[in-house]
Order: structure tokens, then C-alpha cells, then sequence
């Protein structure tokens, strides 16, 4: 996964090394991966265009909106 989405051109962060950042015309997306799990935030489009291209390479299922994250209401 890593390889593929420095591919895509994401940036991996050095706070945190699931989490990974790509800025294209000042619109932002962020990817956050926790075991199985992928959190996308960002520009709708973007993060469409992101699912899109992570599709074509992995299995991916799309839960939609996150309403829940570690019991916490989001």
C-alpha cells in the first residue's frame, strides 16, 4: 500500500506513518490507515478520484460517511 500511494503521490507524514498527504491545485486529501481500515478526508472530488484509483488496484469496499471513529462520535 505504501508504494502505490507514494505512486499516486502521496506524501507519507512524519508525525504519523499511516498517515499520508497529496495537496493538487491547494486541494488537499488525506488518507489515514489503521489495519484493514482507510480513512479518506479532503475535496469530495479528490477523495472520489483517490477511491477510484485505489479501487482499480486493491479489493475496497466503501462504507460512505464516518459517523464513528474509535466509539467517538464524529
Amino acid at each position: 500500500m505504501d508504494a502505490y500511494l507514494r505512486i499516486l503521490g502521496f506524501t507519507k507524514s512524519s508525525a504519523d506513518l499511516n498517515l499520508y498527504i497529496k495537496v493538487v491545485k491547494g486541494e488537499i486529501v488525506i488518507i489515514l490507515l489503521y489495519v484493514d481500515d482507510l480513512l479518506l478526508m479532503g475535496v469530495e472530488g479528490r477523495i472520489e478520484e483517490c477511491k477510484n484509483k485505489l479501487a482499480m488496484k486493491f479489493d475496497m469496499k466503501d462504507l460512505m460517511l464516518m459517523h464513528y471513529y474509535f466509539l467517538l462520535e464524529v
